[in-house]
């Protein structure tokens, strides 16, 4: 079975997509600064496919072109390891320390469970989530740049301070807080495909990307508005702007009007702007 996955992932190697199914192209952890301990690529692979309890590697242990499946580890210090055009498959982490780890070569992460694992200040840019969950895991400092999700769920984690590529972002749920995540698209024709309906959405912006398969938070402060950007050139076009407001919802207005989607956080965008100018502003985008 080794042998067959190394030659799988062998075949992967300088390519950083993968090309499966419906898959399209693709307060945080100060970084240690301990001397770096050696440990052979085979003996850290061995270590993991034992498993167990409370499981340590050495610092920055690196797998390279390694198939894991069926792992199980529980309370495991990893130790800021280093996938490498590895494939991590139907297995099972359970309050492990991740942070610090690094993913290159499209790693890819398929049909695995995350409970309660401290992903902070990992380098997430280079990996390939498939049919994942995500339970109360924290990604404070984490990257999501460059990564690829897919038919993944994230509840209850911590999610803040990252951007988001909205085309490689597919059929996922995410429930509870997002902070200051930025879903970015590539423009014209980029879909982001994602179940925000027990989402909070605190600071979180959406450029360049259709929100036609997206579903917004339940909550009836959130005002959903698939075609902002049409809205508001409307307005702009309008004339009838509030003198007395002008400047300001001009301003607004104009950013709205780049953009091909937004959920607006009433609530929140009350407290920021007043609650004068904020009901200028939405009755603009009505």
């Amino acid at each position: 079975m080794r042998d067959l996955c190394r030659h799988r992932i062998g075949r992967n190697h300088g390519n950083s997509r993968f090309e499966t199914g419906a898959l399209r192209s693709y307060d945080a952890v100060p970084r240690q600064r301990t001397t770096r301990m050696s440990c052979d690529v085979d003996e850290a692979a061995a270590r993991l496919r034992a498993g167990g309890d409370a499981l340590e590697l050495p610092l920055k242990s690196r797998l390279h072109g390694e198939c894991l499946q069926s792992l199980v580890l529980r309370r495991a210090r990893l130790q800021a390891p280093i996938f490498d055009h590895c494939e991590i498959r139907d297995s099972v982490f359970d309050g492990c320390d991740l942070s610090n780890a690094r993913f290159f070569g499209a790693t890819r992460v398929q049909s695995c469970r995350f409970t309660r694992v401290d992903f902070r200040s990992a380098g997430l840019n280079d990996t390939v989530f498939i049919d994942c969950s995500f339970i109360r895991c924290d990604f404070r400092g984490s990257h999501f740049d460059d990564c690829a999700m897919e038919h993944s769920r994230f509840e209850a984690c911590r999610i803040s301070g990252t951007r988001m590529h909205a085309d490689r972002v597919r059929a996922c749920r995410f429930e509870g807080t997002l902070r200051d995540v930025h879903f970015i698209g590539s423009g014209q024709g980029s879909q982001l495909e994602a179940d925000l309906s027990q989402c909070v959405l605190d600071d979180v912006s959406f450029e360049g990307c259709s929100l036609d398969r997206v579903i917004p938070p339940s909550e009836e402060h959130y005002l959903y508005l698939p075609d902002v950007g049409a809205r508001a050139q409307r307005a702009l076009r309008s004339g009838t702007i509030d003198p007395a407001r002008q400047a300001l919802l001009l301003r607004r207005l104009r950013r709205y009007a780049q953009q091909q989607g937004t959920i607006i956080n009433v609530e929140q965008l009350r407290q920021i702007e007043g609650a004068e100018l904020a009901d200028a502003l939405l009755a603009c985008l009505a």
